[in-house]
């Protein structure tokens, strides 16, 4: 029984998660836990201001860090890296973590390592072999990096994804398209590099073709966004509930057919929308970003990443007119229980902790 310390970008007690990062940390910390397994929660510095300010508050908070290690007894330090700027203090912790004779996990979020790896030149490169090299388990969050890991560390990667409480899920409150509107949904942060533009557009193309469809838009995102949007598109059927609980997230999943997911940023991951939506058999129309293709899998349809919003309408009007759709919503919410889960997620994780 390993006593596991857990250090990364982590929600505060009482606090919500920031971003998918944070909230996916906690899951997994509140599964160990409820597990039996103590966990000491190790905080990443996160000051806010302007980078210049910034800086000397993340160099105090990290050196801050490697002085509190020491303080907690453990056999195991699970890292939830930054990497990028961050890989240099990240190297200082496994090494301290080895020093003190931890065991070591360094868990790779987000879709941006290759990206990073790629641009920042040859020291860059160097210091995260290093980095990759030192830790005892390199974790994935998505498959699109296990030749990477296993070409760098000469190891297979360890593949933990973005995963959700699937056992807990609520039932569907929807059947498949047919009488009533098409339901269309966007759940997750409202910015423009989301796609949240072409999920408003193809809503209106539809409506021109002659489609009753709706959509439900809930996130939160900046106030002067939102208000341009809900004004240029003040002529479609769209609701704006704002930012929602992760049980009213679910809920408008459970009434919707399709999630329409366009994203173009460039550090896209593992969805926890994504993940959501699928455990709720809303189907996924999702972009060629970060890890949407091995989430989605063969259930539902990734689109190119400069897929336009006439593409995305088609796409809703081809899976209405084609009679598959209860199938696939099923075997989304299928695939979810095998993969994404929590309890099988944590299950696997605590077989990797306890290797000798």
């Amino acid at each position: 029984m390993k006593k596991i310390l857990f250090c990364g970008p982590i929600p505060r007690p009482g606090q919500a998660p920031n971003g998918g990062y944070e909230a996916c940390n906690r899951r997994s910390i509140d599964a160990l836990r409820g597990q039996g397994r103590t966990v000491d929660e190790l905080y990443y510095p996160q000051p806010t201001g302007k980078p210049w300010k910034k800086l000397p508050a993340y160099v105090l908070g990290f050196a801050s860090l490697l002085r509190e290690l020491p303080q907690h007894q453990g056999q195991l330090l699970h890292l939830t890296g930054l990497y990028k700027q961050f890989v240099l203090p990240e190297i200082l912790l496994l090494r301290r973590a080895r020093i003190m004779g931890l065991r070591t996990v360094y868990d790779i979020r987000a879709g941006s390592m290759l990206r990073y790896y790629a641009r920042y030149g040859a020291l860059y490169r160097w210091l995260f072999r290093h980095l990759l090299r030192r830790a005892d388990i390199v974790m994935i969050e998505g498959m699109e990096y296990a030749d990477f890991v296993r070409q760098i560390t000469g190891k297979p990667a360890f593949y933990l994804p973005n995963h959700i409480s699937a056992g807990k899920l609520p039932a569907r409150t929807l059947g498949a398209p047919g009488t009533g509107p098409v339901r269309l949904v966007y759940a997750g942060r409202i910015t423009l590099e989301k796609g949240i533009r072409t999920v408003l557009e193809a809503t209106r193309l539809l409506a021109q073709r002659g489609v009753d469809c709706s959509l439900t838009v809930a996130g939160p995102g900046p106030a002067a966004l939102l208000a341009q949007l809900r004004e240029e598109y003040g002529d479609c059927a769209v609701r704006w509930p704002g930012a929602l609980s992760s049980e009213q997230v679910l809920a408008e999943f459970g009434n919707a057919h399709f999630f329409l997911f366009p994203t173009r940023h460039k550090g896209e991951g593992h969805s926890n929308a994504l993940t959501e939506a699928m455990g709720m058999g809303c189907m996924p129309l999702a972009s060629e970003n970060g890890f949407n293709r091995s989430v989605i899998g063969d259930i539902g349809q990734i689109l190119p990443l400069d897929a336009s919003a006439a593409d995305y309408a088609d796409a809703v009007q081809t899976w209405c007119a084609g009679g598959r759709w209860q199938a696939a919503s099923t075997a989304a919410m299928a695939r979810t229980q095998d993969l994404f889960s929590t309890e099988q997620a944590i299950s696997r994780l605590l077989a990797a902790y306890d290797q000798p």
